[in-house]
């Protein structure tokens, strides 16, 4: 099978394969992916479709060779329409990060909590809640089930947000 084996070297793309280059191009990591497929499959369709007007038999072989370039001709079609839908994604993807929800804001713990320990606090918003891991950034607190503390940072490396008591009473938070 190493005669199936085979690389493409595109710039911007150095050790990513063609696999990974071809999601570059078509912008996967700035469209949903589900989008993109769904783009590329209806120019995929339009293409194969307008092969009906050309002079061959239609269902032959050569149809079936005009696939793969019709793919790869939907491919770059669909480049230039997932372009304009790429500012729209970026401008969303800042409203939906949950760095930005949970960093700062007022957190309900779901857990009994005291230092050196990994507990679980709720980030109350419109929709669905979110939980979280906590553990408390000061030696001396510790917090029971249902009392309210703040988020103050992330620890990337363990995964878990570290808390403390707010220092304005409650309805300052709200």
């Amino acid at each position: 099978m190493d005669f199936l084996d085979f690389d493409l070297d595109l710039d911007g793309s150095e050790g990513v394969g063609p696999i990974g280059a071809l999601a570059v191009i078509i912008n996967i990591g700035q469209v949903p992916v589900a989008l993109v497929f769904s783009i590329v499959a209806a120019n995929f369709w339009i293409l194969a479709m307008m092969t009906y007007f050309l002079p061959i038999e239609a269902g032959g072989v050569i149809s079936g060779i005009l696939l793969l370039p019709e793919l790869i001709v939907s491919v770059f079609i669909t480049k230039f329409e997932i372009k304009p839908l790429r500012m729209v994604f970026r401008d969303r993807k800042g409203e939906d990060d949950i760095e930005h929800k949970v960093l700062s804001h007022k957190c309900r713990l779901i857990t009994d909590l005291e230092y050196g320990r990994l507990g679980q606090a709720e980030i109350e918003q419109e929709g669905a809640s979110i939980v979280i891991n906590v553990k408390v950034m000061i030696k001396e607190e510790s917090f029971k089930k249902n009392e309210h503390a703040l988020v103050f940072s992330k620890d990337e490396n363990e995964d878990f947000y570290l808390i403390a008591k707010p220092l304005l009473s409650e309805e300052y938070y709200d």
